[in-house]
């Protein structure tokens, strides 16, 4: 099966493309992938175009390495074609279409105004920008949704106001994490309880003191960072300009995201309602006129056309990672992790290895959690751990990854907010972003001290474990 699709599909079924150098090799475009993104960053070449040059080398070397070079183009297209893929392309779209109709309507101005008559500091908006992701992730059980919906208004906002757009864009990734980890319909909590063959309600409640603890030193930390990195108070320089006050009628919009999410919406046909909801009041309100709106510089062809970068490194990375499923070396890695089990220590550090290593290779938390769900499983049955315990395992490793991930969904839309926006260089990368992903950080350093230390884990009885 796909390590990024678990659903029932054409892909299930293959048989597996040798490469040189046998599993390796199949693993080294990933590798090359990674290290010429951090290689790129530090110097100074991190944007998204960058992440697009070296994927495509990347993907040449897969080329070079597969054995049966005629089927490669096979591999490409069972890549593209993968569900998940579709679903990132069209939500990525939508999201920079909703964007550019907040950001052109004269929104973050209106906001700048609204601000400034309450003489509120700049620099706690990387707190204000958590909390509200955390509230977000944590009713909707989305990150990407909580992303689309709180990015586009707070970074700017953030930006004009002086705000380190790493922070910024770290604290609205850290609140979506958040939420991802710990909400009872969050797709990845549902996933890791049914693998394990545990409750949610007892999901949650086992995983609530590692949410909490990392989220307030993420909280704290973010006040600090914030007070410091801005300088001054941004808001005494501010001038009163009432003319764009208007635009504020279009945070009407997240509002309507978190509803829709709320009440099971996905998150394509959330962002459907909510652009053409934009459409609507912007032209109603004037905020934006029609011969802008439909020109090639508003924020319908802006919108989507600024994300194309960002969708072709998108779709080459997934042509990266059905390398893997199709010469098998993701099943073997993962088969070799579970043999070297000597105890209960070991085998949490295992499981959580595991999980880590699924995460980066799929790009994501759910399939990760699905992949090595049963594997996990068969681990904590041997050595008689609760059951929660091994979904907390599951759960707060594959979403401290995934936010760490310069590829990871989160971090992704933020770079494609991010994009063209004025006030943030043409170089702003993901190392821009990750070092002050708090939550995600504290997250595993947490689960981490808790599997060393064994404080968390509990034994069962032979019964309870089958």
């Amino acid at each position: 099966m796909s390590i990024l699709d678990t659903t029932n599909n054409e892909n299930t079924k293959k048989e597996r493309v040798e490469f040189y150098g046998g599993f390796l090799g199949a693993w080294l475009p990933i590798i090359v992938m990674v290290v010429g993104l951090i290689i790129g960053t530090i110097i100074g070449g991190g944007g998204i175009l960058r992440f697009s040059l070296v994927t495509v080398l990347c993907m040449f070397l897969g080329f070079l390495l597969a054995k049966d070079k005629k089927a490669f183009g096979n591999i490409a297209v069972a890549g593209i074609r993968n569900n998940m893929l579709a679903i990132i392309i069209l939500a990525f779209i939508l999201a920079g279409l909703l964007s550019q109709l907040l950001r052109q309507s004269g929104l973050i101005n209106g906001l700048i105004w609204l601000a400034s008559l309450v003489d509120f500091n700049a620099g706690l908006i990387p707190l204000i920008c958590f909390l509200i992701c955390v509230l977000i992730s944590t009713s909707c059980g989305t990150s990407s949704g909580a992303v689309a919906a709180v990015c586009p208004v707070m970074l700017p906002l953030g930006v004009s106001l002086g705000c380190d757009p790493g922070l910024v864009c770290a604290a609205v990734v850290s609140g979506a994490i958040f939420g991802d980890n710990l909400a009872p319909i969050s797709d990845t909590t549902i996933a890791s309880a049914l693998t394990q063959g545990a409750q949610v309600g007892d999901v949650v409640k086992t995983r609530l003191p590692y949410s909490l603890i990392a989220g307030g030193i993420s909280a704290v930390l973010f006040v600090v960072f914030g007070l410091s990195t801005t300088e001054g108070n941004a808001m005494e320089s501010l001038t009163l300009d009432s003319s764009d006050a208007k635009a504020l009628v279009l945070l009407v919009l997240p509002v309507i995201m978190v509803i829709m999410m709320k009440k099971g919406w996905d998150l394509v046909a959330t962002l459907i309602v909510c652009n053409i909801a934009g459409i609507v009041l912007d032209l109603a309100l004037g905020c934006i006129s029609p011969s802008v709106m439909f020109s090639n510089e508003g924020p319908i062809v802006a919108g989507m056309s600024g994300m194309m970068n960002l969708l072709l490194y998108i779709m080459i990375l997934f042509i990266l990672l059905e390398i893997l499923t199709v010469s098998g070396a993701f099943d073997v890695m993962v088969e070799w992790l579970s043999s070297k089990c000597k105890g209960p220590r070991s085998a949490e550090l295992v499981c959580m290895l595991a999980v880590a290593i699924s995460t980066i290779a799929a790009g994501g938390s759910a399939p990760a959690i699905m992949f090595c769900g049963p594997m996990v499983r068969k681990m904590t049955k041997k050595f008689k751990i609760e059951r929660t315990r091994g979904s907390n395992i599951m759960d707060g490793t594959a979403c401290g990854i995934s936010g760490l991930l310069p590829y990871g969904s989160c971090v992704m839309l933020c770079l494609g907010f991010a994009a063209d926006m004025d006030g943030i260089e043409a170089g702003f990368s993901f190392a821009d972003i990750i070092p002050y992903n708090f939550h995600s950080i504290f997250l595993l350093l947490l689960f981490i001290l808790s599997i060393v230390t064994g404080i968390g884990r509990r034994t069962v009885t032979e019964e309870e474990a089958e």
